[in-house]
C-alpha cells in the first residue's frame, strides 16, 4: 500500500486557526531529512518558519523514514512542508561487521536524491 500523501492541508483548524498552505509549486525546493520520534521535528519546524519569515520562494520538502510518527508528519504539513516518506537503506547483509545498523540513518539520506529526481520528473511532466 502506498504511503498517504501529506501534501494537502485543510484551510482551517479549530485549535490552530489558519494553517499555512504549502508554498507554490516550483522547479526548486529546499530538502531536509527527518528520522525517529525525537525532538528533531522541532528543528524542521524552525527551519520552515525561518524560510517563511525570509519569504522564501521555494517549498521545504521533508524526506522522512517510516519511524517518524503520524503526529510529527501532520505538524510538518500544518506548517506548509511537503512530506515524502523514503525507504531506509540497509547495509548489505555480508557487510554488517563494517557498516553497523546505526549507519542506516546516514545511508538513508542518499534517498533524498530519489525524492529530488522524482520531483524533477513530476515538474517536467506538468510543465
Amino acid at each position: 500500500m502506498a504511503p498517504p500523501n501529506y501534501e494537502t492541508t485543510t484551510p482551517t483548524n479549530p485549535i490552530m486557526g489558519s494553517i499555512p498552505k504549502p508554498m507554490a509549486k516550483s522547479s526548486r525546493a529546499y530538502v531536509t531529512f527527518l528520522a525517529g520520534n525525537g525532538d528533531y521535528v522541532k528543528g524542521v519546524v524552525g527551519l520552515v518558519k525561518g524560510l517563511r519569515k525570509a519569504r522564501s520562494a521555494y517549498p521545504l520538502v521533508v524526506a522522512v523514514l517510516p519511524d517518524v510518527p503520524e503526529e510529527h508528519r501532520r505538524e510538518l504539513v500544518s506548517q506548509g512542508c511537503i512530506v515524502r516518506e523514503i525507504e531506509p537503506v540497509y547495509p548489505p547483509a555480508n557487510q554488517t561487521q563494517f557498516a553497523m545498523a546505526y549507519y542506516v540513518i546516514n545511508y538513508s539520506k542518499l534517498r533524498i536524491w530519489e525524492v529530488f529526481l522524482l520531483l524533477l520528473i513530476i515538474i517536467r511532466i506538468n510543465c
